[in-house]
């Protein structure tokens, strides 16, 4: 049997509880049960990708439960629907933020309005033509020289390589930002700014993308605090980067055509693997303070 916390063989049978066989890994310690679920849930991960798939596929909360009821015959609350969503979301995040890319050399920035409990707040993004990749994105009150610096900072770390010229619109934020993160005496990126809707240089690439994004916002309800939104529009990122397919890239996700090299087809992949780094890593943390501690006991004595 395989630990389902750190994937180790070197596990025993500890007995049975409730008509299921328990183990216990020596290796890192824990308990579990071969239920075929994630640690520490009880729901199966099937159903639990199914949902988070579902929610940012664009149905609501609501219509998740019933269509997950209906599926797999699994009863879940609302409530109980948003805490995956939640919770594995951002482990998602945080497993992906050590990744970088390989992208084009033609990026496209623009910011649109949405509404967050009746006021207007602002959602910058970034996107690769090549790849049709969201590099970096932004939820912000105004639009402003500081906004534009947030941008382009979470759009350096994500990159293997500088690109060749950024388009955007005539805000002269944009400016701020790209001097800061992206301009150098070589000029090798250029800023290109009034891009407008026809031409060469127009940014249509990335109005489409707010379109994608739009269209996904108008059945969610309780976009009523700026935290909870900013969860939701973070882990959109995720979906639209590595889970659904792109008509202009052949049914290819955009991580696959910027060079993202584990495979990964549905959300079901990206939590397993986000869960095993994340206990993998708990696990090596734990074992390194106990190896750590016997060492100043050593000392003392």
């Amino acid at each position: 049997m395989i630990c389902k916390f750190c994937d180790s063989q070197n596990t025993v049978k500890i007995g049975i509880r409730n008509g299921k066989q328990r183990y216990r890994c020596k290796d890192c310690g824990k308990r579990f049960v071969d239920n075929g679920n994630l640690p520490r849930m009880r729901t199966q991960t099937e159903v639990i990708a199914f949902a988070i798939d579902l929610y940012y596929e664009g149905l609501s909360v609501r219509k998740v439960q019933r269509q997950i009821k209906k599926v797999f015959g699994v009863k879940a609350s609302q409530v109980a629907i948003h805490n995956w969503i939640t919770k594995y979301s951002e482990i998602v995040k945080e497993f992906l933020e050590c990744y970088r890319f390989e992208l084009g050399d033609t990026w496209h920035c623009d910011e649109t309005a949405i509404k967050i409990n009746g006021e207007q707040w602002w959602f910058w993004e970034i996107i690769d033509r090549d790849t049709r990749f969201m590099v970096a994105s932004l939820l912000s009150k105004s639009r402003g020289a500081d906004e534009s610096k947030e941008l382009f900072r979470r759009a350096s770390e994500i990159m293997k390589k500088k690109p060749k010229e950024i388009i955007c619109d005539g805000l002269q934020a944009y400016k701020k930002g790209f001097n800061k993160y992206f301009y150098d005496h070589h000029q090798s990126c250029k800023l290109i700014q009034r891009a407008g809707i026809r031409g060469i240089r127009c940014n249509n690439i990335v109005e489409r993308l707010h379109g994608t994004l739009k269209d996904r916002l108008k059945p969610t309800r309780g976009l009523d605090e700026e935290p909870k939104t900013e969860k939701i529009l973070d882990c959109w990122w995720i979906h639209y980067n590595f889970v659904r397919p792109h008509s202009a890239l052949n049914g290819e996700t955009p991580a696959k055509k910027a060079g993202f090299e584990l495979e990964v087809e549905s959300w079901r992949d990206l939590i397993e693997l986000a869960c095993k780094n994340k206990y993998s890593i708990e696990i090596r943390d734990t074992i390194n303070l106990k190896v750590e501690n016997q060492q100043v006991e050593v000392l003392v004595d």
